[in-house]
């Protein structure tokens, strides 16, 4: 059985989610949440008729805080923690990890994400691309799937798949959406992991942001597909004409409003998807990605037609 777990970050409901699912030896989970969310997972898990010791093996997408900020308190109670490579430094030492975070969010840090320790070395395993971790009567694949991160796997079970922040952001009844975040956001890679995750005709797909998709898997990711090279291309087009940040920070959340709107958001989920997803820390994202892989493609100040 498959419990998904409402972090209720900031007591806000439906946006960052654990998805935990039964298992022979106790319970498997896939992203933590931020540890300032663990008594609320903790609740849920007691809802459910189990215990947070219980969860035996928990699975990251990749390391920021939202997903994997609880995880040192799952190892503490004997969990086993696992993680694309690179990823893996980051858990056992998190010292760059939270100077990085700190940067951004300031005296914020703790309200937002709780407290941080470092996981014990043999708590950590490392799954490199398709590799196979046998829990109970199923098996889980990692798969890679860098574009938001480079760190990024994705998690295959029988017919489903937890998909992290690459398979994108969809709340509510609204569409799905990139979250592309500095400082590694990749296009070209997002598009072949979206192209990964379609290749496995999973007939589920669980969210952190936020639980299981309604409708079609190929549907979702076809339009995330798009997504990515439109607000790829709307970016390209306005550094070409010379627009600077804040003029992109203004321009890209109207941008994204009047998107979700088109696809049928009501304005409290427009909200959430803000909150979710901050439309500010794309402009950030996307500015390095073009100055970093495509610097001549930014540097004319005409606009131009074209496909990544």
């Amino acid at each position: 059985m498959v419990h998904v777990l409402d972090t209720r970050h900031l007591d806000r409901p439906g946006i960052i989610a654990s998805t935990a699912v039964e298992a022979d030896d106790g319970l498997v989970l896939f992203d933590t949440g931020p540890e300032s969310t663990f008594a609320n997972v903790a609740e849920q898990l007691r809802e459910a008729g189990f215990a947070a010791k219980d969860v035996r093996h928990v699975f990251l997408s990749h390391i920021h805080f939202d997903h994997a900020g609880a995880a040192w308190r799952f190892a503490k109670l004997g969990a086993t923690i696992y993680v694309h490579p690179r990823g893996a430094p980051h858990l056992i030492d998190p010292t760059k990890l939270i100077d990085s975070a700190t940067r951004i969010y300031g005296d914020e840090m703790e309200k937002l994400w709780g407290q941080f320790a470092p996981i014990a070395e043999q708590s950590v395993t490392v799954l490199h691309d398709m590799d196979v971790v046998r829990v109970g009567p199923f098996e889980v694949r990692a798969i890679a799937t860098p574009g938001h991160a480079s760190h990024h796997n994705v998690y295959q079970w029988e017919d489903n798949v937890f998909g992290g922040d690459v398979a994108g952001v969809r709340l509510g009844g609204g569409p799905p959406v990139p979250p592309f975040v500095p400082p590694e956001l990749h296009i070209e890679s997002w598009q072949e992991s979206i192209g990964k995750i379609s290749a496995l005709n999973a007939k589920k797909l669980y969210l952190p942001h936020f639980g299981p998709i309604k409708g079609s898997v190929s549907a979702h990711l076809d339009a995330l597909d798009g997504r990515v090279r439109r607000w790829a291309i709307w970016f390209r087009d306005r550094m070409r004409a010379g627009h600077g940040e804040q003029q992109l920070i203004s321009a890209f959340a109207q941008y994204v409003a009047d998107e979700l709107r088109e696809e049928k958001a009501t304005e409290d989920e427009i909200r959430d998807y803000e909150y979710a997803d901050p439309s500010f820390m794309a402009v950030g994202a996307a500015m390095r990605y073009w100055q970093k892989h495509h610097s001549e493609d930014v540097s004319r100040f005409q606009s131009e037609d074209g496909q990544l």
